[in-house]
């Protein structure tokens, strides 16, 4: 009988129902936006806005109405994001910073404005939340760097409640992205294989991770990867679970390899460090109680998930 695998805490349930089949239907979209509990979460030059608690320890997403976002200034375009329980359409813009330079009193009143990884770090937001803010970012990310067709250089427009952007000029499509990349716990025994890259805080460490490259397969990019960044050989692997990482689209697949060596030849273009730890030895680092003051990435990441997994006896042998 397999045993139960930490799932990420941040996974694909916003609470949202999002009416993907509804989104080429532009009778559906408007009726959503002239609805008048539909709410907006603006962001501005990618940044979330919230209201925090007094301590600063919790906080929610700020909302604002139609008419508010319009009266601060026209956004680029209104994205579609879902409905909520309640049935209230829920809808995301981002302001530019050109867009929003004679809007100072608005953008004092928007304040708190945070990173999105700075939010997924902290844990202040609920876990709904987080998503709906993750899913807002991750859209709007690609609308800003998609103003122009990639084939002929014209001039792409938003369709579809803002999962589509269709070109004029040579009719190209060109939806949302998604890059799939490979993060995996690989061990040997009683122990696991953890790395520091270069640009991880001083103490931090965790499981490796790589993109999914053209001709790979899920299993090829586990392999491939380890053995370019520790030499180390893999043989079995086994998909565990996934997670959205919207910095800025990324889609995290997370793996378990079991190596078929010990020896590490270190990649120092890629990683800075790499060791093997045990189940102890990784069990004292989840819990901020390692002797040498080491850390594994919060809660919030799939790496986190897998490493406890591994303490948990879940993952390795």
């Amino acid at each position: 009988m397999q045993k139960s695998i930490t799932p990420p805490r941040l996974t694909a349930e916003t609470g949202l129902k999002r009416h993907s089949e509804k989104r080429t239907d532009a009778n559906f979209i408007g009726a959503a936006r002239a609805n008048p509990d539909a709410k907006v979460l603006a962001l501005f030059d990618l940044r979330v806005p919230i209201v925090s608690s007094a301590d600063r320890g919790a906080g929610q997403l700020h909302w604002l109405s139609f008419h508010e976002v319009q009266a601060i200034a026209k956004p680029g375009e209104f994205v579609y994001l879902g409905e909520e329980q309640t049935g209230a359409p829920v809808f995301t813009c981002n302001f530019q910073p050109l867009q929003t330079m004679h809007a100072t009193a608005a953008l004092e009143e928007m304040k708190p404005l945070v990173d999105l990884r700075s939010l997924a770090m902290q844990g202040v937001l609920s876990e709904a939340e987080l998503l709906i803010a993750s899913q807002a970012r991750a859209l709007m990310a690609w609308h800003a760097v998609n103003r122009c067709c990639t084939r002929c250089g014209g001039q792409v427009r938003s369709h579809d409640g803002g999962w589509r952007r269709h070109c004029g000029a040579c009719s190209l499509d060109v939806y949302p992205r998604m890059d799939p990349a490979v993060i995996m716990l690989v061990t040997r025994g009683d122990r696991c294989l953890l790395g520091h890259e270069h640009r991880f805080p001083e103490k931090l460490y965790s499981t490796l991770a790589g993109y999914v490259e053209p001709g790979d397969d899920i299993e090829h990019a586990v392999r491939r990867e380890i053995k370019e960044e520790t030499g180390i050989g893999v043989g079995q692997v086994r998909y565990v679970a996934s997670q959205p990482w919207p910095f800025p689209h990324s889609l995290m697949i997370g793996c378990w390899g079991e190596a078929l060596s010990e020896e590490i030849s270190l990649d120092k273009t890629e990683l800075a460090d790499a060791r093997w730890v045990t189940r102890e030895e990784a069990a004292s680092m989840l819990e901020n109680r390692h002797p040498e003051g080491l850390e594994v990435p919060p809660p919030i990441s799939i790496a986190h998930s897998l490493i406890k997994s591994f303490v948990d006896g879940a993952l390795g042998s």
